[in-house]
């Protein structure tokens, strides 16, 4: 019989494309990781994996067994719930959400929907937006907070719907005496003898920076991923390159950057996910209202910015 602990396993690689970020999702090691998929390739009698000398991939008969263990996880979180509710235990609403949407809009949405809801209990925990909505779906979250860039669409999903909370500019993060950062709004090709940044593997929006280049026409030169913008904006500091951000990233701004917009430039939109009707349940509707006050009292960040373009 197959595990489900183990099928939460294969389903944690797919999710995260290696075997080493599932590890560090899961608080396993990848030694630990790697033994549990080869104990489960044992029970399936099927290869799972296709090994290469550096990395794993899944195989067809992988992705098959990842289809139902969502539907095997959906089933124990939704016998979950009713044993939750059987045993008089407050209710709950899972929050998922990315790290700078987290940081800027959750904290104030969350006193707004206790002040609401003050008998449920709600618990959040921070994922790249394609995990956050793969956990939606088996019911292991509630809700999610996810966004998605021009030239990287989030995928379409009839079992979800998405609500727009935002949509945020994208811009252009230099080095302050960059000879671009004196003007008003940047065009892309004006940078396209520069070095760039952008985010890793592990972040859905990877993709962005080499599409919205190439849109621009030219092929960047790309030699550093980071997904924390700190981290970011000290590179581009110290000269190493420039990058893209989205405004919520920029809140703290390192005083060696200059951030301009990008003429005619690529947006991020921002949505809150949940199970197709199910926009009524347990606190949903409180904290939609709580997230869409608290994103339309919101200061912007460059208000001399603002119609640059």
């Amino acid at each position: 019989m197959l595990d489900v602990r183990r099928l939460r396993v294969l389903r944690e690689v797919a999710l995260r494309g290696s075997i080493a970020a599932a590890a560090e999702s899961l608080s396993f090691t990848p030694s630990a990781v790697s033994q549990q998929l080869a104990k489960l390739e044992q029970e399936a009698g099927v290869p799972l994996l296709e090994r290469g000398p550096r990395s794993v991939r899944l195989a067809p008969a992988g992705w098959r067994l990842v289809e139902h263990a969502e539907t095997i996880l959906e089933r124990l979180a939704e016998a979950e719930a009713e044993l939750r509710e059987l045993d008089g235990s407050p209710p709950a609403l899972r929050v998922g959400s990315n790290t700078t949407a987290g940081a800027a809009i959750i904290p104030g949405a969350l006193a707004g929907f206790k002040a609401a809801r003050p008998d449920v209990e709600v618990m959040v925990a921070e994922a790249d937006p394609l995990v956050s909505l793969a956990r939606l779906r088996v019911r292991e979250l509630d809700l999610a907070i996810v966004f998605e860039y021009d030239h990287v669409p989030l995928p379409s999903d009839p079992r979800l719907e998405l609500e727009l909370l935002l949509e945020e500019p994208l811009r252009v993060v230099l080095p302050a005496g960059h000879p671009v950062a004196r003007q008003r709004a940047v065009r892309l090709l004006d940078l396209a003898a520069d070095t760039w940044i952008r985010s890793t593997n592990r972040s859905s929006c990877n993709p962005f920076t080499e599409r919205a280049c190439r849109a621009a026409g030219f092929e960047p030169t790309i030699r550093f991923e980071f997904d924390d913008y700190t981290a970011m904006q000290n590179l581009v500091a110290s000269g190493a390159g420039v990058a893209f951000a989205p405004d919520l990233g920029l809140s703290r701004l390192n005083p060696g950057v200059a951030v301009r917009p990008v003429a005619f430039g690529p947006k991020r939109r921002i949505y809150a996910a949940y199970r197709a009707g199910e926009g009524g349940g347990h606190g949903i509707p409180e904290m939609l209202a709580a997230l869409r006050e608290t994103i339309a009292a919101r200061e912007p960040l460059f208000p001399a910015l603002a119609g640059a373009s």
